[in-house]
């Protein structure tokens, strides 16, 4: 589970769906796999495969980062 910054519950409509293929390209380029997600409006539930050479907080990390430039553009 993430959470946006500050908790703004910002996560729906238009930016729901842009976000979802998003984090599905963001995952296939660190090798991951994500096998089941869900989006409420103020935060993600995300089940994820990640290989070992990966630490956890880093492909989250990623995937909060990038996905936020994304949106932000």
């Amino acid at each position: 589970v993430f959470v946006p910054k500050m908790r703004k519950k910002m996560l729906y409509g238009n930016v729901r769906m842009f976000l979802a293929k998003t984090f599905h390209e963001l995952a296939r380029q660190k090798g991951c796999t994500i096998i089941k997600g869900n989006m409420v409006q103020d935060h993600v539930h995300m089940l994820i495969s990640i290989p070992p050479k990966y630490a956890i907080a880093e492909v989250v990390g990623y995937l909060k980062g990038k996905s936020a430039i994304a949106v932000a553009r």
